[in-house]
């Protein structure tokens, strides 16, 4: 029973962090977009983090406990790599790209802490699954944008 808690408990804080990466970026990039259909694109790529992230809190709560979420350091890095990323490239193209890439990292992730946590609960398995099919979800949609 231990056992099944840590990891329902690791799955929900993983959700947390991966959503949480998703908002941040999000935040980061979206004052870059200037194409209105890529803009919108963003906007519901955000509202779906938020809403993903909102139940994993939802579910951490239920358990007694509280997200730890993401690090300072892991925000700055992030950050720091979006602004580099950035400097001399604002283009569509160039966000887009990166966006992908990071919503690629986050089907793997989702992939892997499905692995890492085979005991979790019910409930929270599908929220990690619907996390994952929203990555990959994203990851298309952005493709357009290419």
């Amino acid at each position: 029973m231990e056992h099944q808690k840590n990891d329902n408990l690791n799955m929900l804080e993983a959700v947390v962090q991966n959503t949480e990466m998703g908002k941040n970026t999000l935040a980061q990039i979206l004052p870059m977009a200037g194409d209105a259909r890529f803009k919108a694109e963003l906007i519901r790529q955000r509202s779906g983090y938020q809403e993903l992230n909102q139940e994993a809190h939802a579910g951490l709560d239920a358990c007694g406990s509280r997200a730890q979420g993401q690090s300072a350091f892991a925000k700055m890095n992030t950050k720091m790599g979006i602004s580099f990323k950035t400097l001399t490239d604002k283009s569509t193209r160039n966000l887009a790209e990166m966006l992908s890439d990071g919503s690629s990292q986050g089907i793997m992730d989702c992939i892997k802490c499905q692995k890492d946590y085979p005991d979790a609960a019910p409930g929270t398995k599908r929220l990690m699954q619907r996390l994952q099919a929203f990555e990959e979800d994203n990851r298309q949609k952005l493709q357009k944008f290419l």
